[in-house]
Order: C-alpha cells, then sequence, then structure tokens
C-alpha cells in the first residue's frame, strides 16, 4: 500500500491534535507537519514536504483561502483537503475553483477523511453528495477540476449502471430499471469503483461526466 505524508494545518489545538491522533492510526500515513497557521505551515515546508495538506480555512495570521493560493503557485503537486464547518455549495465552488482539491465538514467521520485523502491521490480529487450534479459539471466540463481516473473498458451493463447513478437512482430503482436483483447492482457498482479508482457515486459521477457518460 502507498504511504502519504500529511500536513495538518489548524490553529484549533485541541482538534488538530485529536485529529493527529486519530490519523496515527492508519500506517499509510505519516504526519509529516503539524502548523497552526498557514505562515507556520510555510516555514515547516522548507525542511518537510508533505502530499496532503489538510487545511482549515479560518486562521490567524495567514487564512485558508490565502494558504491555498501560495501552495497552488509553489506546489502544485501537493493536494489540499480543507476541513471546515461551512458546506454552503457557493464557498464549495469557491474554494474548488481556488485550488482546494476536496473539502470536508470538520465533523464528518474519520472514515471518510481517509477515503478523500486516498481520493485525492488516486483521482486528484474528492467530493461527496454535498456537492450538487450541477456544480460538478460546471466544474469538469469548465476544466476548472481535471480528475484523473484509469482508463478501462466498461461493459455495456456497467455503462448503464452509471448512467442511472448519475440520474440518483438508488441501487433499489437501478435494480428495477434493469430488471437486476440489489445484489447484482451493488456488485456492478462495486466493480465500477474499483475499475476507475473512485471512492464514492460522486465519483463515478465526475467520471461519466469526464467520459461523455452523463445524460
Amino acid at each position: 500500500m502507498a504511504k502519504f505524508n500529511i500536513a495538518v494545518t489548524d490553529d484549533q489545538v485541541m482538534f488538530r491534535k485529536g485529529l493527529i491522533s486519530l490519523l496515527s492510526e492508519f500506517p499509510e500515513l505519516k504526519v509529516v507537519i503539524e502548523a497552526d497557521n498557514g505562515k507556520d505551515l510555510q516555514d515547516k515546508m522548507k525542511r518537510k514536504k508533505p502530499d496532503v495538506v489538510l487545511l482549515d480555512l479560518e486562521m490567524p495570521v495567514m487564512d485558508g483561502m490565502a494558504t491555498m493560493a501560495w501552495l497552488k503557485e509553489t506546489h502544485p503537486a501537493v493536494r489540499v483537503i480543507i476541513l471546515t464547518m461551512h458546506n454552503e455549495e457557493p464557498i464549495i465552488a469557491h474554494m474548488i475553483e481556488n485550488g482546494a482539491h476536496g473539502f470536508l465538514v470538520k465533523n464528518d467521520p474519520i472514515e471518510t477523511l481517509i477515503d478523500s485523502i486516498h481520493s485525492v491521490m488516486d483521482t486528484g480529487y474528492y467530493f461527496d453528495d454535498r456537492v450538487s450534479r450541477a456544480l460538478l459539471q460546471r466544474l469538469v466540463l469548465g476544466e476548472k477540476v481535471k480528475p484523473n481516473f484509469n482508463k478501462v473498458s466498461l461493459t455495456e451493463r456497467e455503462t448503464k449502471v452509471i448512467q442511472l447513478i448519475c440520474q440518483e437512482l438508488t441501487n433499489a430503482e437501478i435494480a428495477d430499471r434493469m430488471n437486476l436483483s440489489i445484489r447484482t447492482i451493488e456488485g456492478h457498482r462495486e466493480m465500477i469503483l474499483e475499475k476507475i479508482k473512485a471512492r464514492n457515486s460522486v465519483g463515478i459521477v465526475m467520471y461519466a461526466i469526464k467520459n461523455g457518460l452523463y445524460l
């Protein structure tokens, strides 16, 4: 399994320490930088280079937006995941358009954070169901985001499942539409995720938009 170096940048000491403690339980992740604002991160990145920066938006001295701009200009290969309490779509769009590769609400479970880290390293981005299909289309088609999915061969049935997922149908609804069992649809969904290296249905939708399968 690939190993990733992580920087945690947040001015809330208890949250930062707690997050680092949780991340230490995952052997593929190593926290190499702990910073309490963007300026602190800048100084520490002179000595260590993370693969992923977990970044708070609201910090003193140098906030998340200014830090993102600096990272985008000086370290474009570093992936940035925003940790915030704001999940309104205009804010999400603004963050992504200005250099974020993903975002999480601070009370999301740690498993979601781990998924997001793997996703930004595998495909370049991580989104969840808080991002509308319309925003995804605008971001992908406008090349504000350029996800990197595996080039794969899909069966006709898998392609149909992808198109129905894009319509926000549940597994049960897709099964009914295709006259198949729910278990069969679940199997197709898992195979699609494995093939394209996506982590959730939103990743499947991004793949569909990028590859002309979105109807």
